[in-house]
């Protein structure tokens, strides 16, 4: 039952394709529960573990969905995916973001500021995977990203617990669903203090 659920969930996201936008490569350089999430106003006006929920709720859905149990920043099908998840359910509320049609558009600048909260280096993801094109392709003429939006309003991130280590966080979770409030799956990630958007950027992710 558990198996079927998270299957639901994450087809969620895999939603129609984009039609009439011409596939380009990489430039060189929205969900209930993301409510309170204001993108700039973190970390001053957000506690830590508010504003990192984005990527952690994006990161775990890509790793249920390779079926995986520890996050591998290498492998770039993975880390694409992860990036769009966060990008589809968060990335309309970023105030630098609009609509074409039902598509959202999101400049260079943004995407590369989510990417912060996820990966080392934006441009070390190399080329937008094929797997994504029906979902997410660069627009050249207005360098700027374009997307469908998924939606995951079945299941929200609940941040539990967590411990300082110096410049580190560890903290503890799950994915819940809506319905009855159970468990879809528990994770412990291990946060590092950084100087961009969200304040942090995910350096582990484990599914226990």
């Amino acid at each position: 039952m558990k198996k079927l659920l998270l299957t639901a969930i994450i087809a969620a996201l895999l939603v129609m394709p984009l039609e009439g936008v011409a596939m380009a490569q990489n430039p060189e350089t929205a969900s209930p529960q993301a409510q309170d999430f204001i993108p700039g106003g973190v970390p001053a006006e957000t506690d830590a573990l508010e504003s990192m929920t984005p990527a952690v709720h994006a990161m775990v859905l890509a790793m249920l969905h390779h079926n995986l149990t520890v996050f591998d920043g290498k492998n770039t099908d993975l880390s694409w995916e992860t990036l769009y998840n966060m990008l589809s359910l968060y990335g309309q509320l970023d105030e630098r973001s609009e609509y074409l049609n039902e598509d959202l558009i999101l400049p260079v600048e943004t995407v590369m500021d989510f990417s912060s909260a996820l990966f080392p280096s934006f441009e070390a993801l190399g080329q937008l995977p094929g797997g994504l094109s029906d979902r997410m392709v660069y627009a050249p003429d207005i360098d700027s990203y374009r997307l469908v939006c998924g939606n995951d309003s079945l299941a929200q991130i609940e941040l539990e617990s967590s411990q300082q280590f110096g410049a580190q966080l560890q903290v503890t979770g799950a994915l819940v669903y809506q319905v009855d409030g159970s468990d879809l799956a528990r994770f412990q990630a291990t946060l590092q203090y950084q100087d961009n958007l969200f304040g942090y950027r995910i350096t582990g992710l484990e599914l226990l």
